[in-house]
């Protein structure tokens, strides 16, 4: 065999192993990436807590429709009670945590009658409010917001009804 033929088999054989280590490391670096983001991913979840901290705190609104949908209802742990307002914008619910919490976020479950733009607001005092989320398209349903804020009361403040109804809340929930 000539020297070149030689020489270029050894870089042939070579060169399978130097793709296939290229290969090897390129999947190791995927793996790594994958379970990096996964763990934030969980560390980001668990700095959430998973405690409700609405559930049977002192629930007061702007309005409610009648008797059998008072403001408490939106905060006794049930999905088949609701608070219902006055057929009007705007209107509001809020409920006082006792003591300002470091919100992470908030899940509200909305009726079939729901607002379409609503506030998320804060406050120390249940006097001077700060918006930390705010939307004109809301979509009703149950809605997930990750939200960042500090406060000792936490209302939903509605501006413009998706119906033709009230705003109704099953359930508003509050995770520190």
């Amino acid at each position: 065999m000539s020297p070149l033929i030689r020489a270029l088999t050894r870089w042939r054989r070579r060169s399978r192993w130097h793709v296939a280590g290229a290969v090897i490391a390129t999947l190791v670096m995927a793996v790594a990436c994958l379970s990096t983001a996964a763990f934030s991913a969980t560390a980001s979840a668990a700095t959430c807590g998973t405690t409700n901290l609405a559930l049977h705190q002192p629930t007061t609104a702007s309005s409610v429709q009648g008797p059998s949908w008072p403001a408490s209802n939106a905060t006794d742990g049930s999905l088949t009670t609701r608070w219902s307002s006055a057929f009007s914008d705007p209107q509001w619910l809020q409920v006082d945590l006792g003591t300002p919490q470091p919100v992470c976020q908030v899940v509200i479950h909305w009726e079939t009658a729901y607002a379409k733009a609503f506030q998320v607001q804060a406050s120390n005092d249940a006097a001077t409010w700060t918006t930390i989320y705010s939307t004109t398209t809301g979509t009703g349903g149950t809605q997930t917001l990750n939200i960042t804020g500090t406060g000792r009361y936490i209302r939903i403040l509605c501006t413009a009804r998706a119906t033709q109804y009230g705003d109704s809340i099953y359930e508003l929930q509050v995770y520190a």
